[in-house]
């Protein structure tokens, strides 16, 4: 019985020696750091739509749709935090799509790293860094029939119309209320494809009009609002038979769907809206040179090495705490691309970096490029000078879409910041709620200086400003800031004032007397949509002139 005793006891030494041998080794093999550092921002993607978000087979069965096969692309950058296409339903219209935003309703989530069972529509909205729409097709699709005995296509052509018509009402509406609760949301919209390519060619004529018209309604809903259409129709009828393999059934096969997402991924991949905007900066310390700096990357341990490139050629490497380094002997009239990667200490590197273009001009004051799409822009000056200001921004993808419409809420925003209004009050608009709390506390001071006039206590933050419109907020600022209203000397040369009253000509009088803004060929276009240059040039000169006058 002792020698047993003393047998068991031996054993168990032997055991727990062993585990504080293994053990040990265990957790150093789990704490082994191979996380690589990054500027990513992982992102909420949300779906919204119809039967194709949802992923229907060619078998009417439910699988992997676009937007899964999305969710994975953002996965394998390291780039995805949730993804939920729960709001995305078989059958759904537009109209339905615009009524679960309304209702705000509550649906089971379908999609990864969510603990919840469940998700409200508009907290998801809210949430979301990245949204994608497909709903439209199944609006006109009853309309469309076909005669089973003759084979003749039959379509209501009237109400065809006015339900192309509806489509496009109802993404102006869909949009705003996604602008309303998430303005700084990336929102991509799917255009469709022809689901009938196996119908006779007598009827392929009828049914390219009617996809036409479709699509044609949908970007027309999406003017003027951060939606980016994306076309599908050519990519999929280039090899139909693959892509909708069964002829009686509208969805896509597996490779029909990822060729979409392919068609997502091109308008996505280069906004980088997962990326840090301005990771990476230049300024213009002195001749022949030019200082970047940068925001620190993120690590699970520590990042403790930085390294600069030009090109493909490491010009350094700086410790972890620095976040500026300074780039001599640069030559005149050259462009130079110079990015940052970050390395922890366990030697890994970040994989997508920061990168800024900078161009040395004659007078060796390097200039950086700051936008991709005004390089023969006519506003090009004003835009680039507006940009430095800090008075109006441009977009994750390194463009500043110059020709698209500014809304109520974007010129507010402007002429605030141009200002540097601010104010403790609160605006009484009841349509502000859900916007950011930077843009409200420009609304409030916009409001508060008179700049701004409400209807009906509601702001209408999405609607599209026009000339006039933005005409009387400058000429409000100058009389709120001044403590006197501008009374032009002169009415202002233009034909086609109309019957704008006499503050509105009064106005735009004043923008014309300070050469703040001119007309075209006598007209002034008073009641045109006021694009992003345009508002740029107009703020630009207001503000040189305000700061000579006061």
């Amino acid at each position: 019985m002792v020698k047993s005793k003393f047998k068991f006891r031996m054993l168990f030494v032997i055991a727990l020696m062993i585990q504080m041998i293994v053990v040990p080794y265990r957790f150093a093999a789990a704490e082994i750091d191979t996380s690589a550092p990054s500027w990513m921002l992982p992102i909420d993607y949300l779906a919204i739509g119809d039967s194709l978000a949802a992923g229907v087979t060619p078998n009417n069965e439910l699988g992997k749709g676009y937007a899964d096969f999305l969710a994975v692309s953002m996965m394998e950058i390291g780039a995805l935090k949730t993804y939920n296409k729960g709001f995305s339903y078989p059958g759904y219209k537009t109209t339905d799509v615009l009524n679960d935003i309304k209702l705000n309703v509550t649906k089971d989530i379908q999609g990864i790293g969510f603990e919840e069972k469940t998700a409200k529509l508009q907290q998801s909205i809210k949430d979301a860094e990245v949204i994608t729409i497909s709903a439209g097709a199944n609006d006109i699709l009853p309309h469309f029939k076909q005669d089973p005995t003759t084979g003749k296509a039959i379509i209501d052509q009237k109400m065809a119309l006015t339900t192309l018509q509806q489509v496009g009402t109802n993404y102006k509406s869909i949009m705003a209320q996604i602008n309303e609760i998430n303005p700084d949301a990336q929102v991509y919209v799917m255009g469709y494809y022809n689901p009938f390519p196996y119908m006779s060619e007598d009827l392929q004529p009828l049914l390219k009009q009617l996809l036409d018209m479709l699509n044609k309604a949908i970007t027309t809903g999406l003017v003027g609002t951060q939606a980016i259409f994306v076309p599908t129709g050519d990519v999929i009828a280039s090899d139909y038979k693959t892509y909708l393999p069964n002829p009686g059934n509208i969805h896509l096969s597996e490779a029909g769907y990822k060729k979409v997402t392919e068609q997502f991924w091109a308008n996505m991949l280069p906004a980088n809206t997962w990326i840090t905007g301005g990771s990476l900066v230049a300024d213009a310390p002195g001749p022949n040179s030019v200082k970047l700096n940068w925001q620190p990357a993120s690590d699970n341990v520590a990042v403790t090495s930085y390294e600069i490139y030009s090109g493909e050629e490491k010009l350094a490497t700086v410790a972890g705490n620095i976040t500026t380094y300074k780039v001599e002997n640069l030559t005149a009239n050259t462009t130079y691309v110079f990015s940052v990667m970050a390395v922890d200490q366990a030697g890994n590197k970040s994989v997508h970096n920061p990168i800024i273009s900078v161009t040395v001009a004659d007078s060796s004051t390097p200039t950086p490029i700051l936008f991709s799409d005004i390089a023969n822009h006519g506003l090009k000056n004003y835009i680039e000078h507006a940009a430095v200001a800090g008075i109006i921004g441009g977009y994750p993808d390194g463009t500043f879409k110059p020709d698209q419409n500014l809304t109520r809420v974007q010129a507010a925003t402007i002429i605030v910041r141009a200002l540097g209004l601010k104010t403790d009050e609160v605006a009484p608009f009841g349509d502000i709620g859900n916007y950011a709390d930077k843009t409200k506390a420009d609304i409030n001071a916009a409001y508060k200086y008179g700049i701004i006039k409400g209807n009906k206590g509601n702001f209408n933050p999405t609607d599209l400003v026009t000339r006039a419109q933005l005409a009387l907020m400058i000429e409000r600022a100058y009389g709120s800031i001044t403590g006197k209203a501008y009374k032009a000397s002169t009415k202002a040369p233009y034909s086609d004032f109309g019957n704008y009253n006499a503050e509105v000509v009064n106005a735009i009088s004043m923008l014309h007397e300070l050469d703040v803004a001119t007309g075209f060929e006598g007209k002034f276009m008073p009641s045109s949509s006021t694009t992003r240059a345009q508002a740029a040039k107009m703020i630009v000169n207001f503000i040189s002139i305000f700061k000579q006058t006061n």
